[in-house]
């Protein structure tokens, strides 16, 4: 993207406390973009005044959401006025974070029970990579994915950000405030992704006066950082539509 472009604000998706974003570093430079963290943040407010910190107040800028950051952003929109945004763009989510029926059981037991089942699913590789027919790009993520994250952001953290802001964000909105609605909003989703609910995805879609969909093949379980270029080729492929 070129230096006229506005400032990227990204709102990660869930436990990315130490994640770094070397698509975004060779895109934009360290200086055109800042992310949110989530460290150390557990309620949806923590999470909501972060994404405010990091919002520049003398310039445009474009958000884009991943996840549970597509729910802090449509929760965001719901609060407070953006008037430099120029649009958002939202990948993998909608106006509430969909989860597994396992994964909200699992995130209500205690920490070593959260473990030891994560270690399970590890082992279980081989046969996870059977009932997805060979599909690496859906078997490892279901079977390694949790118990990494666990390990690198801390299960304790997790379990707590996981109960009380990603099961909670977004639940009482139904619509943003009225200055927000004209802001051109960019949907990134799957065919079929496992995090996302196809009708709450299209009630989000409705707070909005303006919204363009790139639906991308089902090749895997959910949207997330590690295919941040094909995103940021896709938003630099989006220019008019947020009118730069």
């Amino acid at each position: 993207m070129e230096d006229s472009n506005p400032f990227i604000v990204l709102a990660s998706g869930f436990g990315n406390y130490k994640r770094k974003y070397p698509a975004y570093d060779e895109k934009l430079g360290k200086e055109g973009y800042a992310h949110t963290t989530y460290y150390k943040r557990f309620t949806v407010q923590e999470h909501l005044d972060e994404i405010h910190s990091i919002i520049p107040q003398d310039k445009e800028y474009l958000m884009i959401g991943y996840s549970l950051g597509v729910s802090l952003i449509v929760e965001y929109f719901n609060k407070y006025p953006t008037e430099n945004c120029k649009g958002v763009t939202l990948i993998g989510g909608s106006r509430v974070q969909g989860s597994h029926w396992f994964l909200n059981f699992i995130f209500k037991t205690p920490v070593p029970v959260i473990l030891f089942f994560s270690i399970i699913m590890a082992l279980c590789f081989p046969i996870v990579l059977i009932a997805s027919k060979f599909n690496f790009k859906k078997a490892i993520p279901a079977s390694f994915e949790g118990l990494y994250r666990l390990l690198e952001n801390g299960p304790w953290d997790m379990k707590k950000a996981y109960n009380t802001c990603l099961r909670k964000a977004g639940k009482d909105v139904d619509g943003v405030l009225e200055q927000n609605k004209d802001i051109p909003v960019l949907i990134i989703r799957l065919v079929k992704d496992m995090m996302v609910d196809e009708e709450d995805l299209e009630y989000t879609k409705s707070f909005f006066t303006k919204v363009k969909e790139r639906i991308l093949p089902s090749d895997i379980i959910h949207l997330t950082h590690k295919y941040d270029k094909l995103f940021l080729e896709i938003v630099e492929e989006e220019k008019e539509f947020f009118g730069y």
